[in-house]
């Protein structure tokens, strides 16, 4: 039994176990072998990728969540994250696709056309796609791209380079985004492009990561295209960007990494550190469910995705750091995925492109801050009647005075003048504002999902979880707040004083953090 697993119900349930079942068989190692590629990201060659990829896509999997018209199952995208899930704890080759990376911005802005000649075979599992937005120098400053497109009468002239580009020395199209009105604003700059990977002028370069496996520059030298290769509207590149950047922000697939590696962890890692590492890990479960539930009752998902990014990347290090720091001396060589020997060092080195792609975390981290300080923090998520659960009635108090510390704290700390300016404007202070508010959330979800758990091994699991949480969470809290308001919320009569008081009387009620690791050590053994 996966502890860690979402809780899904009806359709989505059993099609999540119609999907194990697939990956199961089809990532066997009796399948698997004679296949490994330690210079691709998926640790897989392209034949056995793409054979996966036609395969999930008959089954109706790879394209789940696009609309019916373009070749999709029509599901809400809760299905697409599931299945992310799913395939990244199988090691399946099947979540960068074509379909992942080129299919949103195809679906929404491509013509006929374009949806004919590229999504239908991306659909299908036939063909690969890149997407290409970045490049050296530019970083998370989309702003700062220098790729151009210029128009003549019928075609444009694209010239430049693209980098950090996964997948495309196997692609057959990339969606480059390159600007075409140096004049405007930025904003209104910039346009998307549909490249044929093997039109004149275009060259592909593999440059090899610290894990040996291969990211891509593609050189744009003055290369020609039609006019039936401009995506969506010119001048409208960096909407449809962000908005594609937000389909793909909340994948669970690092979550499902997480669960696999929490699995395999090395035997010497003593019972009190696995116990903490499924703490941690019960928190980001909750931030997936919530994702999930928002998806498939429709609705709106804005900074939840972002948190989710945040809290499954940096979760990952921490179990890839653990692993490694307790691996003996003969599970400590490098060892690439799919092949024979532990992964452990692996995986350490891994666990650091997550935190960086898809906008690093410090990027998500301003994006949360952003939303959060325009909301009323003072409301919380209505939390369930657990007055007869002694333990979970703590942490519901818990949650309760975090919520009001951190609403308080927005409203008093945040603003305070510093340097001419206000406290809020500075990124480190709004950094620590949203890790308290990440905290708060987790012991409020925590707590929650806890309570919904039947009677069982799943429930005593969540329920100690929640404990570690709130008392961990609530300590953060008060560290948080006292850190932003400064030597004024250090005295007896300032606000803070009893919070900080009653959160460290709270450590004990319903038990100690220490008792429920030791719960947690034994239901993880």
């Amino acid at each position: 039994m996966r502890l860690t697993e979402l809780r899904l119900v009806g359709e989505l349930s059993q099609w999540r176990q119609e999907v194990r079942e697939f990956l199961d068989a089809d990532m066997a190692p009796e399948q698997v072998a004679g296949h490994v590629d330690p210079t691709d990201l998926t640790g897989l060659d392209l034949e056995f990728e793409l054979r996966h990829q036609r395969e999930a896509a008959r089954r109706g999997f790879l394209a789940v969540s696009l609309p019916r018209a373009d070749g999709g199952g029509g599901r809400s995208r809760a299905w697409k994250h599931v299945y992310d899930l799913e395939a990244a704890y199988h090691g399946a080759p099947s979540i960068d696709t074509g379909v992942t990376l080129c299919g949103y911005v195809l679906s929404q802005f491509g013509t006929p056309a374009q949806k004919s000649r590229w999504l239908a075979p991306m659909v299908s599992g036939e063909m690969l796609g890149a997407i290409a937005y970045s490049e050296t120098g530019a970083g998370n400053s989309l702003a700062a791209i220098t790729t151009t497109g210029v128009r003549s009468s019928d075609s444009w002239e694209l010239s430049g380079t693209k980098s950090h580009i996964t997948g495309v020395h196997k692609a057959d199209l990339a969606v480059v985004l390159a600007v075409t009105d140096p004049e405007k604003s930025a904003r209104s700059s910039m346009t998307m492009f549909l490249v044929p990977l093997d039109a004149p002028g275009v060259e592909v370069k593999r440059r090899p990561t610290i894990n040996r496996w291969t990211l891509c520059d593609i050189n744009l030298g003055q290369v020609r295209l039609g006019e039936n290769s401009v995506l969506g509207e010119v001048g409208q590149g960096w909407s449809q960007v962000m908005a594609a950047v937000a389909a793909e922000r909340g994948s669970l697939a690092h979550y499902g990494w997480a669960e696999l590696w929490l699995q395999r962890l090395p035997a010497g890692v003593p019972s009190w550190e696995r116990a903490r590492l499924h703490a941690a890990a019960a928190r980001v479960r909750a931030f997936c469910q919530r994702l999930i539930d928002y998806e498939e009752t429709g609705q709106a998902v804005d900074y939840q995705a972002s948190v989710v990014k945040v809290a499954s990347t940096e979760l990952l290090q921490r179990i890839a750091r653990t692993a490694r720091s307790w691996a003996g001396p003969e599970e400590a060589d490098w060892t690439a995925m799919f092949e024979q020997g532990p992964t452990y060092t692996y995986d350490a080195l891994e666990a650091i492109h997550p935190s960086i792609s898809v906008g690093a975390n410090e990027t998500h981290r301003d994006m949360i801050a952003t939303a959060l300080l325009d909301s009323d923090l003072s409301l919380s998520p209505p939390l369930p009647n657990v007055a007869d659960d002694p333990v979970l009635a703590a942490c519901v108090e818990m949650a309760a005075d975090a919520r009001q510390l951190l609403a308080r704290t927005a409203h008093h700390a945040l603003r305070r003048p510093l340097y001419g300016r206000q406290v809020q404007d500075f990124q480190v202070a709004r950094h620590r504002f949203v890790d308290m508010a990440i905290a708060v959330e987790a012991m409020e979800l925590t707590a929650a999902e806890a309570a919904h758990s039947p009677t069982g091994v799943a429930r005593d699991y969540l329920v100690s979880a929640a404990k570690v949480t709130g008392n961990e969470a609530l300590l953060d809290v008060i560290a948080g707040a006292h850190q932003l308001h400064g030597a004024d919320g250090y005295y007896e009569d300032h606000f803070l004083a009893p919070f900080a008081l009653r959160a460290w009387s709270a450590q004990s009620r319903g038990g100690t953090t220490a008792e429920h690791s030791e719960r947690l050590a034994r239901l993880t053994a």
